[in-house]
């Protein structure tokens, strides 16, 4: 009986744990679900609230965009707007150079500019002709040099070809022809150095000239130094020390050894050399090269009593007032200075002539020659007008006119053809032969317009040295037209 009540006993406790467990179960479970209510709550508010930041981050994604754009609309308004001032500025500048640009380095010199370099000048005057060019002043030299270069200035291979003049090199310059002329006539020296390296590579071999160069009237000159035109001859020629005495240049004597002829040409009328010819490159042994240097003027042109030659003469001196020009002419010309250069009404003939100016002309010849070609001259006894230019030995016709010319020559035993030409048109033939010394000429009258050219052309033959001088060129106008 005791073992009953007690596990009766028993049993209502393990009731009443279990129920305690349960009771504690069910608030566990209830707290639970409290917990579970408040994350599904916060939850929704993540929810919520991620896809507020959602919309926040496309909003501010498309302000971004929106202030780039006009960003970079303001940075394009703001590089026009400061290309445009750059722009504004540079014409600007460009304008007041143009109006302040010196004519040679010798002028920037007297400017105060000290220091070696590439510098704008302007020959033919601001505001006039072409445009201002950019040359090498070399401040270093007393006067100053104004060194026009070029696209041949390196040490130039020529390349093998058996023909007299076959091997050619234009030269082109850093400069029009027009500043080039102007640079020139406005100083007191323009010199132009060449040389030329060889082995057994003649540039005269006997009778045959296989170099030359051209000058600025595209005629082909022969001399390699100094102001020798019409003449084949080098430096060592002139001073006596070529290897073979008997040759006017190193070179000429064919020697197997590598040989050197360099000069300077200082003929201010033939510069700038426009054009190189080379040739006789027979055989594999023969080899040879050139070197050319830029065009170097230095000081300043003394003025002359008559500057009056040409309107372009008078600015360049610098008259810019509108004027009349008579000095050494036989009609008055208004000059407009004004206008360009290229203005058909810068320089205007009247036809109002002065009578009792000529213009007329003696030059002779007391070194032989053998090449043909225009003949040049050693001088003119008479050259008023100043028309005939002896180094080249070309006649440019002042004005229109009728003109008269004389061409008479020593001829001994040899035969020899000379003609009178009018811009390379024959006007006027001489021939000689025979055993006896003879002294035939021939006379011609043209009508002639301004700018013609009139030269004597050796044909054939040569003229040979005689007692002083050998040939005389004469012309004169007889009257204006």
């Amino acid at each position: 009986m005791q073992n009953i009540l007690l596990n009766s006993v028993l049993d209502l406790r393990t009731v009443m744990e279990l129920e305690k467990m349960v009771a504690t179960v069910v608030e566990k479970n209830q707290e639970l679900a409290g917990d579970i209510a408040r994350m599904k709550h916060d939850m929704n508010v993540l929810r919520l609230r991620n896809k507020n930041l959602k919309l926040d981050y496309e909003n501010l994604e498309h302000d971004i965009k929106n202030f780039k754009s006009q960003f970079q609309e303001y940075l394009n308004r703001s590089d026009k707007t400061k290309l445009e001032n750059v722009r504004d500025r540079l014409e600007y500048l460009e304008a007041i150079t143009k109006q302040i640009t010196p004519r040679t380095c010798e002028a920037l010199a007297n400017l105060g500019i000290t220091k070696t370099g590439t510098y704008l000048v302007d020959p033919d005057g601001p505001l006039f002709g072409d445009p201002p060019i950019q040359v090498l002043c070399d401040m270093r030299t007393d006067p100053k040099s104004t060194i026009v270069l070029h696209d041949s200035m390196e040490k130039t291979e020529i390349y093998h070809c058996t023909e007299p003049g076959c091997y050619s090199r234009k030269v082109a310059y850093n400069a029009s022809m027009e500043q080039m002329t102007a640079l020139i006539s406005q100083s007191a020296t323009c010199l132009q150095q060449i040389s030329y390296d060889c082995i057994s590579a003649a540039l005269n071999f006997g009778d045959t000239p296989y170099a030359w160069w051209l000058d600025r009237n595209g005629q082909p000159q022969y001399y390699w130094d100094g102001e020798n035109a019409g003449k084949h001859i080098c430096h060592c020629g002139l001073s006596g020390y070529c290897i073979n005495r008997l040759l006017p240049c190193n070179c000429d004597a064919v020697a197997p050894e590598s040989e050197n002829d360099s000069g300077t040409i200082t003929n201010s009328t033939a510069l700038p050399i426009i054009e190189l010819r080379f040739g006789g490159l027979h055989f594999q042994g023969q080899k040879a090269d050139y070197t050319l240097g830029g065009l170097v003027c230095r000081g300043h042109a003394p003025s002359l009593e008559n500057q009056g030659k040409s309107c372009l003469s008078l600015r360049l001196a610098g008259n810019t007032r509108t004027s009349y020009l008579i000095e050494g002419r036989l009609d008055v010309v208004p000059c407009r200075m004004e206008l360009e250069v290229t203005d058909t009404d810068f320089q205007v003939e009247t036809g109002v002539h002065i009578a009792e100016h000529g213009i007329h002309f003696d030059a002779y010849r007391t070194t032989p020659i053998s090449t043909t070609g225009i003949i040049c001259f050693d001088g003119t006894e008479v050259n008023f007008g100043n028309a005939m230019e002896p180094n080249s030995g070309i006649f440019t016709t002042p004005l229109d006119g009728i003109y008269q010319f004389h061409f008479h020559y020593s001829s001994q035993s040899m035969t020899i053809g000379v003609e009178l030409r009018t811009n390379g048109r024959t006007q006027g033939i001489i021939y000689a032969s025979g055993e006896d010394t003879k002294i035939p000429g021939q006379s011609i009258l043209l009508d002639l317009k301004k700018g013609d050219k009139v030269y004597a052309y050796l044909e054939e033959g040569n003229l040979a040295k005689s007692e002083g001088r050998h040939a005389h060129f004469v012309g004169y106008l007889l009257y204006p037209v």
